[in-house]
């Protein structure tokens, strides 16, 4: 399904116009700004569909610089073949892609789809904590992360695990609830970086627990509040301000969290480049981070933690890893292998 957005929420402008504006100390970045404003419009390519923080970005940016923003929310693999049929044709219509970091690289892998975005006044904001896994920065930019832990009955876990190795115990056998670590998504990613980080034999016990796997991430927070699992992992931890009342609570694991990094990239032949870099530099911004807070998205800078719910604030911001590029598709074959 595709989704055009375009957006103007005056609650929002007002808001953000009066924000007082970042320091621009970049050369020439000024004469970036005029040519955006001069290009008018901008069009965003995103793989997150449905996220609130995409009409948050687009009122502040517009508010903030006067330039439109048109959006087009697609599928991960709808937005991978779009962009590299534009290519192909040599008739861009997109300006920045937005989506994860493993399916940037996997765009750009060999087919030049993606351009060098050049210096941007906010990257120097990014936290020291992304640091070590931000890859291909030339072409893409951490804009937040997807962070894992896990979701646990108050009742039928407690206590509840405290690190990767409490998983095995014998205790939660037949009561672990998993996204599927089969596909592509979020328990691919926590299956691709608990095998580096633990080994073979980690998952080999794991997949004795007799886990139970899903697709249906929503419905999963809601089997373990009705007491059918003890355990859903891995859980998007910004979906659970909205779980308030029910009988469940987030835990991050002593190791950390696995988490998904997303990127902002400028597509290569973009038709407003200087928009499209205005626009990935905004999402760097204090405004631009302060949304993806305000809905419980890890920000990628410091300083605007408290903007993320109290519901989730608090909990451990500590980092297990992200899945890592996967050019032989290795994968889903191994993890078919372990749970069959």
């Amino acid at each position: 399904m595709r989704k055009i957005v375009l957006v103007a929420t005056a609650g929002l402008a007002a808001m953000f116009a009066c924000a007082p504006a970042s320091a621009q100390t970049m050369p020439d970045w000024d004469k970036v700004v005029a040519a955006a404003r001069t290009e008018g419009s901008v069009t965003l390519y995103t793989g997150l569909v449905g996220s609130a923080t995409t009409k948050g970005i687009i009122a502040a940016f517009t508010a903030k610089y006067g330039v439109r923003v048109d959006v087009l929310e697609v599928r991960a693999t709808e937005l991978r073949e779009r962009i590299r049929t534009e290519n192909v044709s040599r008739r861009a219509l997109g300006d920045v892609m937005n989506t994860s970091g493993t399916q940037t690289r996997e765009i750009s892998m060999g087919d030049g789809t993606i351009e060098k975005f050049g210096p941007l006044p906010n990257l120097s904001t990014i936290s020291k904590d992304i640091l070590p896994f931000w890859e291909d920065r030339e072409i893409t930019i951490p804009i937040f992360n997807l962070r894992y832990g896990l979701l646990v009955n108050s009742s039928l876990a407690s206590p509840p695990p405290a690190t990767y190795a409490d998983l095995l115990d014998p205790r939660w056998k037949g009561k672990i609830l998993a996204d599927d670590f089969r596909a592509a998504g979020g328990g691919q990613t926590f299956f691709a970086v608990t095998y580096d980080a633990f080994g073979r034999a980690w998952h080999e016990k794991m997949a004795a627990q007799g886990v139970t796997f899903t697709r249906d991430q929503r419905e999963a927070e809601r089997r373990v509040a009705r007491g059918e699992f003890a355990i859903y992992l891995p859980f998007l931890l910004n979906y659970y301000p909205a779980l308030k009342g029910l009988p469940v609570k987030p835990v991050v694991l002593a190791e950390g969290s696995t988490f998904t990094p997303y990127a902002a990239s400028l597509i290569k032949n973009a038709p407003h480049p200087n928009a499209g870099r205005l626009l990935m530099d905004f999402m760097l911004s204090k405004d631009g981070q302060s949304v993806y807070a305000t809905e419980g998205i890890a920000p990628v800078i410091d300083g605007v933690d408290d903007r993320i719910p109290s519901e989730i604030r608090d909990l451990p911001k500590k980092l297990l890893g992200t899945r890592k590029i996967d050019p032989e598709d290795k994968l889903p074959k191994l993890a078919n292998e372990l749970y069959k």
